[in-house]
């Protein structure tokens, strides 16, 4: 059974599920990080460290060193422990964390303690935030961003009222170009941010960024962006240099073919070595039962004499397709190969 793009049981299935699922994530990861930006503005009384000490705790996916921490402090003549020495989850499995911890924090020492306003209950013994809030985020932005690429998927329909147009253009040096779609700078500047904050999550875990002071989740969140800007720009120069342009050379009579698929650089092909053009449906299965996207193909003669096949490109529509097949035909007067002579090749 296939599922349409932009369907109810796309979005009931899969959409939904991911959205609650990176919602929560992210309204746990954004209320942890203004709780404890709030400590700074919280009341503080002196209290007092009743354990102090680095154990082992031991679950089913193995056993780690974590920091066990406990005080004491009253207010109003109310005497109250805490536990927490920040609101960040997970900062006490880190073992150098915890041991800088059992360091700062010594059997009987008087620290500050900070509790929440009319809930005295509740307190930490650090207030402000430091890089693991921000770490936090970066870890959870690359599930952000593909939550935005599903409803961007699931809520794009392809327009069917007019028919489809080729739009042409004239470049400086005299040839008749057209742009074939490449990945879009939105794509790439996705891909750009999920790469550079998945590399600095996994090198704050390594080298002990998550516990670093607040200026390094933000320098480190300064790369992240800068990334991002930077494929952006990339995206767009390539895209105004004619990177995915199909150039029609009529002077030279050569066609320049831009990196598709298994290419990876341009091809330039003479008019007088294409044969045929055929366009071609791709299929999503091996049964053939559905259509995923229409390659148009040339038939072009080697050196020796032989013969082989260069895609062009691939459109989701075949009428898309076959435009551009009647342009180039009418140029490089050709006609339409068989399937059989494509196979052949």
């Amino acid at each position: 059974m296939s599922v349409r793009v932009g369907s109810p049981l796309l979005m009931i299935a899969v959409v939904l599920p991911v959205t609650a699922l990176v919602g929560a994530l992210d309204f746990f990861a954004i209320s942890t990080m203004v709780r404890q930006a709030q400590v700074a503005s919280w009341p503080s009384v002196q209290g007092t460290i009743t354990r102090s000490e680095v154990a082992m705790v031991h679950t089913s996916k193995g056993s780690r060193r974590e920091l066990k921490l406990a005080y004491t402090y009253s207010v109003d003549g109310q005497p109250y422990e805490g536990g927490k020495h920040r609101f960040t989850a997970g900062s006490s499995g880190v073992r150098r964390y915890a041991e800088e911890q059992v360091a700062r924090y010594p059997l009987g020492a008087s620290v500050p303690v900070y509790y929440r306003p009319g809930q005295p209950s509740e307190a930490v013994l650090q207030a402000g935030m430091d890089s693991s809030e921000l770490f936090m985020l970066m870890g959870a932005m690359p599930f952000n961003l593909v939550m935005f690429w599903l409803w961007v998927v699931v809520r794009w329909t392809p327009k069917k009222e007019e028919p489809f147009g080729l739009s042409t253009f004239i470049r400086e040096d005299g040839s008749e170009c057209v742009t074939l779609d490449g990945p879009r700078p939105a794509m790439r500047v996705s891909l750009a941010l999920v790469g550079a904050s998945l590399a600095c999550f996994a090198l704050g875990a390594f080298m002990g960024g998550f516990t670093a002071p607040l200026p390094v989740g933000v320098g480190t969140w300064g790369v992240i962006i800068a990334c991002g800007v930077l494929a952006g720009r990339w995206a767009r120069e390539r895209l105004k240099s004619g990177h995915h342009d199909l150039r029609l050379h009529t002077q030279s009579r050569s066609l320049s073919l831009p990196p598709f698929s298994e290419r990876k650089h341009r091809l330039d092909v003479r008019w007088r070595d294409v044969r045929s053009l055929r366009v071609e449906p791709q299929f999503r299965t091996p049964k053939r039962e559905q259509v995923s996207s229409y390659h148009l193909t040339l038939r072009l003669s080697t050196a020796d004499g032989e013969a082989r096949q260069e895609a062009i490109a691939g459109f989701p529509q075949q009428e898309q397709a076959d435009a551009l097949a009647r342009w180039l035909r009418t140029h490089l007067q050709v006609g339409e190969g068989t399937p059989e002579e494509l196979r052949s090749a």
